[in-house]
């Protein structure tokens, strides 16, 4: 199992990280907004909670296993009285809590910038077999191989090939680097069917490059909207790529 206070520090240092996760979020909200959902959960909040973007629900049941997440999300539910009636915030892994998703019936279904992080997939899809419905939407987001700065440092001949662990990989305790096409072969082995996928926003150089950019002031957030907007023109080298996908009929 991951070293979860290392990963929690290590998330605090790496300020960037918290900018291209609000653009992970605008992604679900675009792809959420497509049809009404009442019950979603969301695994993994980080420290932007998807309430932050979306409040259109009748009920957001949130899984976070880091200690200091979880409550900077109940501080925040805190000062928000529709919130506080409609979120429910868990302090646990998501396959420690089983029996007590099972008890909603969730439609939408977010799992964000997490599956890259297990060690042990067969049994993490094994486990959102057990919860979701004919009619539930899954949302799995992670980091894409043939994200522009990875094609860049190949072509560098600073890595060997895109799929090599880098040292942010390694930090953040990462088991693997996916492209559009090994994740849609992961999905579809559990016998799930895919309804969409994709990539977002082009990211031209590392997480910690591109801070660096926004600190110095040499780039803003009006640059790192036309890197969003330019995906339409480079679909496959987006910083992260999506499915959207549900059980098989």
């Amino acid at each position: 199992m991951n070293d979860l206070i290392d990963y929690t520090d290590n998330y605090y240092k790496q300020p960037y990280e918290n900018i291209e996760a609000a653009y992970r979020k605008r992604k679900v909200v675009e792809l959420i907004e497509r049809q009404k959902h009442n019950c979603i959960l969301e695994v993994g909040c980080g420290l932007d909670p998807f309430f932050n973007y979306f409040k259109n629900f009748n009920k957001l049941v949130i899984l976070e296993p880091s200690t200091p997440f979880y409550l900077n999300a109940l501080d925040k539910i805190s000062n928000d009285k529709n919130l506080s009636s409609t979120v429910i915030v868990l302090n646990e892994y998501f396959e420690n809590s089983i029996n007590q998703l099972k008890e909603f019936e969730f439609d939408y279904i977010i799992i964000s910038c997490l599956l890259h992080e297990i060690e042990n997939v067969a049994l993490f899809f094994e486990k959102i077999s057990c919860i979701v419905k004919e009619n539930t939407i899954v949302h799995i987001d992670v980091p894409n191989a043939f994200s522009f700065h990875r094609v860049l440092a190949l072509e560098m001949g600073l890595i060997n090939s895109v799929f090599e662990m880098s040292e942010n990989n390694i930090k953040f305790q990462q088991q693997k680097v996916y492209d559009l096409a090994s994740l849609s072969n992961l999905v579809q082995q559990y016998n799930f069917k895919i309804i969409n996928s994709g990539t977002y926003i082009i990211k031209p150089f590392t997480h910690k490059q591109m801070y660096e950019l926004l600190e110095k002031k040499i780039i803003d957030s009006k640059v790192l909207d036309g890197f969003n907007r330019m995906i339409k023109y480079m679909p496959d080298l987006g910083a992260e790529i999506f499915i959207d996908f549900k059980i098989n009929d």
